[in-house]
């Protein structure tokens, strides 16, 4: 009964870890080209971790791919190499490295080339990207585009609450209610700068 599975199970034996298989939107992401296969492989976890962390705060694929894959590469990667590695339209790199580099999460770095190469179409095919990996950049611009346009707009619709409230017996109930959503708007809103102050001095 104990077999192959309780030997791995019993003592003095090692258990290798196996990486969880990325996630399935990944599938097809990923261009393997000539890369060896666990490159691709680490390719596609990394940028598996991101994408499933951008669906939470509400990033686009694209940015989070992108992202994921310099991150995943020793090396910087130029415009024509994301190109080559994501299965992304080149107006969807291109913003995406675009808004990447305003959040400050990549930066350009210089590179040294051995043989001269063709001139590009465009300029930027020439840069390279490196992920900058300070996380408080990308908590920060978060906490600023997308935090505090959200509070703003929640403001509204608390208003849009109050002056929907059914002029009826439950209107009482009803506002006493909205007063707690109200509560809780007020202290997130006071949060943001002790977030904001936390993360520049960390």
């Amino acid at each position: 009964m104990g077999g192959a599975a309780s030997k791995s199970a019993g003592f003095g034996t090692t258990v290798t870890p196996v990486a969880p298989p990325p996630t399935a939107r990944v599938t097809g992401l990923i261009n393997p080209g000539q890369r060896p296969a666990e490159v691709v492989r680490f390719e596609e976890t990394v940028v598996g971790f991101f994408l499933d962390a951008a669906e939470i705060l509400g990033v686009p694929k694209s940015v989070a791919a992108i992202y994921g894959l310099c991150f995943a590469s020793a090396e910087p990667l130029s415009f024509a190499d994301i190109n080559d590695r994501l299965d992304l339209s080149q107006g969807s790199i291109s913003q995406g490295l675009r808004v990447l580099r305003e959040m400050g999460a990549l930066r350009v770095v210089p590179v040294d080339t051995a043989e001269p190469s063709p001139a590009p179409p465009e300029t930027r095919r020439r840069e390279f990207f490196a992920p900058d990996l300070e996380l408080r950049k990308l908590v920060s611009h978060w906490i600023e585009q997308r935090l505090e346009k959200q509070l703003k707009a929640g403001k509204g619709r608390l208003q849009a609450m109050r002056d929907a409230v059914p002029a009826d017996a439950s209107a009482r109930e009803l506002k006493a209610r909205l007063k707690y959503l109200e509560s809780w708007h007020r202290q997130s809103r006071a949060l943001v700068p002790v977030i904001k102050t936390f993360l520049k001095l960390t």
